[in-house]
């Protein structure tokens, strides 16, 4: 038997309306369509993480930019900030690394205490290619800010020596409010050794400190150890040419009262027992010699703020003829600095010439009853300040010489020194603030 097939064969409006198969074709377009989108989104997350990697690098850069602002060494702001932006993942040669200081916009814009920094990123593309041609900037921006985080009232600008500022034996020293700050990199720059007494608003050091085993300190906030060196901020003071005219030589008194004027002093001030110096306000420029008060001698100033004096230690001759000051057990000093800007030297109480020999030392001894206001100066060599000195009623103390150590019960006010025009010391922090 033969069977015949039947093959069936549709009319052409009825295969045209024939949908079988139409859902695996949408299916792969959609799955096709759908991979893309997932890509490109991909590719553009991944860009988002590149962004916040290069936001790291900016902000690290726009703070070692400020710390170095910090240091008094702008013109290595923008070294500084571009190395640190490689080291935490920016691509030197490949990425656009931009410093400003201070930044040119943004809430900071002139400010000089900021530091900007901008990288740009060139991204290349991968699946958004479909949609474009070239690399994608990706940019970042950060600004860091210095902030003050207090005053120091001493600062020893030895940059090695070991006990750079000392407090030793049974001496108690009460700066509240102000900061003990030493540039020594030494491992004890700051050495508070044995039952002495400290109180203070912190330490400073590019070094580290040292707390003896009986020693008794107490800070308003942590020491700060291993920090860049602070500015020497007279370090712009100058001293005019004397010439070789001495007007005033050998003065000598004791026994009796002396009104002494501004001027050349050669060979030294000396103020002996039962002496009286009353100084007028002005400059006394010391040519070779020291500045002595002796026991039961007494120095004061015959003048009320903004006028005062500054006593310059210095030297026509020999460097080693530049003298010191020593203030001894039992004498009474009454001094201040002017304050008002037409002096010389505004807020310099005594300015030791930077040339003196780092062998010598002054000395404000035990038992003396002062009043101290202005800065104390000694760049180039110590100074002692011994026994039971005692501020007084003073405003303002600020200790800036090579090394500084105390003994005996000590007071530094930090208090007036804006009045006064004694330059700040200031300690810094940087933060980021966009």
């Amino acid at each position: 038997m033969v069977r015949r097939m039947t093959i069936s064969r549709k009319p052409p409006a009825r295969l045209w309306r024939d949908d079988s198969g139409a859902v695996v074709v949408t299916l792969a377009l959609a799955v096709t369509a759908l991979m893309g989108l997932l890509s490109v989104a991909v590719e553009v997350g991944s860009w988002y993480v590149v962004r916040r990697n290069l936001q790291s690098a900016a902000d690290a850069a726009a703070l070692a930019g400020a710390l170095e602002y910090a240091r008094s060494t702008p013109g290595r702001v923008a070294d500084s900030a571009t190395r640190e932006a490689v080291r935490n993942g920016a691509v030197a040669g490949t990425d656009t690394i931009l410093v400003n200081s201070p930044p040119a916009s943004g809430a900071f814009s002139g400010d000089p205490q900021a530091v900007e920094a901008i990288i740009t990123h060139p991204q290349g593309r991968l699946f958004t290619a479909l949609f474009g041609s070239g690399t994608v900037p990706i940019t970042t921006r950060s600004v860091a800010r210095l902030r003050s985080t207090g005053e120091a009232c001493v600062l020893a600008l030895d940059r090695a020596a070991s006990g750079a500022v000392t407090a030793q034996g049974s001496a108690v020293i009460n700066t509240q409010g102000c900061v003990l700050a030493a540039n020594s990199v030494s491992e004890t720059a700051i050495d508070l050794g044995g039952s002495s007494v400290v109180a203070a608003d912190s330490l400073w050091t590019s070094g580290n400190y040292a707390l003896g085993g009986s020693t008794n300190a107490s800070f308003a906030r942590p020491p700060v150890a291993h920090a860049w060196a602070l500015p020497d901020p007279y370090a712009d003071l100058t001293i005019p040419a004397l010439g070789n005219a001495c007007p005033n030589n050998n003065t000598r008194i004791q026994n009796e009262t002396r009104t002494l004027t501004p001027g050349v002093y050669c060979n030294g001030i000396s103020v002996g027992a039962h002496g009286v110096a009353i100084l007028e306000p002005g400059t006394y420029y010391i040519n070779r010699g020291n500045f002595d008060v002796g026991a039961q001698g007494t120095v004061r100033c015959n003048c009320t703020a903004p006028h005062g004096v500054t006593i310059v230690l210095t030297s026509t001759s020999n460097t080693t003829q530049i003298g010191g000051v020593d203030i001894n057990g039992g004498a009474t000093v009454t001094l201040r600095a002017p304050s008002d800007p037409g002096y010389a030297y505004p807020g310099v109480l005594f300015f030791q010439d930077r040339r003196a020999s780092a062998s010598g030392e002054s000395r404000l001894n035990g038992g003396a009853t002062m009043s101290l206001n202005g800065a104390l100066y000694f760049p180039a060599q110590a100074m002692q300040w011994n026994g039971n000195s005692f501020g007084g009623t003073q405003g303002c103390v600020r200790i800036i010489a090579r090394m500084v150590s105390f003994s005996g019960n000590t007071a530094l006010d930090d208090a007036g020194c804006a009045a006064q025009g004694v330059r700040p010391i200031a300690t810094t922090s940087a933060t980021l603030g966009e």
